[in-house]
C-alpha cells in the first residue's frame, strides 16, 4: 500500500526545458468519482494499472501495478 502526497510548485521560467527528456504517455480512466480513481496508463512500452483512493487533506492511498502491455492496450481500447 502506498500513500500519494500532492505537491505543487511554481516554475519561474522555461530554463528547465533544456535538460528535460520526453516520454510518450497514453492513459484513460476506467472509473473516476469522489471515492476513487482507476487509471490505465502506457508509458513507452510498459503498462500500468493505478487505483487511487479518496483525498484526505493532502494525501490519499495509491496502488500501482505493472500489467502486460497488451492488457493495457485492450483496457484503453474497450473500457476508457
Amino acid at each position: 500500500m502506498g500513500r500519494e502526497i500532492e505537491r505543487k510548485f511554481l516554475v519561474k521560467d522555461d530554463g528547465w526545458r533544456k535538460g528535460a527528456v520526453g516520454k510518450l504517455y497514453c492513459q484513460g480512466y476506467i472509473s473516476r468519482d469522489e471515492q476513487r480513481a482507476v487509471r490505465v496508463r502506457i508509458v513507452e512500452d510498459q503498462g500500468f494499472l493505478t487505483i487511487k483512493g479518496r483525498h484526505n487533506d493532502l494525501t490519499r492511498l495509491e496502488f500501482e501495478y505493472e500489467i502486460p502491455l497488451t492488457d493495457a492496450r485492450e483496457l484503453l481500447d474497450t473500457l476508457c
